[in-house]
């Protein structure tokens, strides 16, 4: 037998360590297996905040389930999540020894019960059809309207209904342009574009509302219609539907619109003929 071979003892071991490493669970690190998860905020019973407080209390519960493996160590997280009237609540429902504490669903929902309205609050549909946008932008009247538009329920034609009559009056005219087949999102992000435009021409216009004249009528632009000028926002508007500037209408141009009155032709001068002093002298 050749020395340089391994022998079988040799040869058994190695397979036996083999599959004793194969057959080994793979461990990791302890601190690998936690979720980087914040602490939820304290909650002291706040109606506005509660569907909040609940959501981050269970990402927490579903990022770190080897930390909650029984269904009352839910419930006891919860509760020290709290402070103020309610915490006396939850106090007095353990205290009781209350079933709903062994039960993490039960007891959530019966949290919602106590602390997820209000007296006298409106449903979801009821505040959608009562917003409007008012004195806030446009950004924060679209953010408040998908806040409650998510859990309405209501189809993509009602919402969008429900967001154009929410709109400010004179850009809810702007977008009057649109049909409904652009959909809601597309509806929702013109609507802030062009309320952007029309915010950057309101600071140029007041710019140069000292230096205006009156010492004579204003000579009118060509490109409108009844001898008035278009404001910033008229013409922005009719540029991006592609309209034209004089009459609104579209298809055609200066030469060929039917609106437009005809250039009055100049005509030579005419003056009376002048009287020869000579044939008034008397004879």
């Amino acid at each position: 037998m050749d020395p340089c071979l391994p022998s079988t003892a040799e040869v058994l071991e190695e397979l036996v360590g083999a599959l004793r490493t194969s057959l080994m669970p793979v461990t990791t690190p302890s601190s690998a297996s936690v979720s980087p998860m914040a602490l939820p905020a304290s909650y002291a019973g706040d109606a506005a905040v509660c569907g909040g407080f609940l959501l981050q209390v269970d990402l927490f519960l579903e990022m770190q389930p080897q930390k909650f493996t029984t269904e009352r160590s839910k419930v006891a997280f919860l509760i020290s999540l709290l402070n103020g009237n309610a915490l006396e609540w939850a106090q007095a429902i353990w205290n009781a020894a209350s079933a709903i504490i062994n039960s993490y669903d039960a007891f959530k929902n019966h949290f919602k019960e106590v602390f997820g309205s209000t007296t006298g609050e409106l449903s979801v549909s009821d505040q959608l059809l009562r917003l409007r946008q008012g004195s806030s932008t446009t950004r924060e009247y679209t953010l408040q309207f998908r806040t409650l538009a998510a859990t309405s329920g209501w189809n993509e034609a009602a919402l969008l209904s429900a967001y154009r009559q929410g709109l400010d009056p004179p850009l809810r005219a702007q977008m009057a342009i649109y049909n409904d087949n652009i959909g809601l999102e597309g509806f929702l992000q013109r609507a802030t574009r062009i309320s952007q435009r029309l915010s950057a021409c309101q600071p140029h216009e007041a710019a140069h509302q000292p230096f205006a004249t009156t010492s004579g009528p204003s000579v009118p632009e060509p490109t409108q219609m009844d001898s008035t000028r278009l404001t910033c926002a008229e013409r922005a508007c009719r540029l991006a539907a592609g309209l034209y500037l004089y009459c609104g209408a579209p298809g055609h141009f200066i030469s060929l619109c039917p609106v437009k009155p005809p250039r009055p032709a100049v005509s030579a001068l005419q003056t009376e003929p002048e009287i020869s002093t000579l044939s008034l002298l008397p004879v």
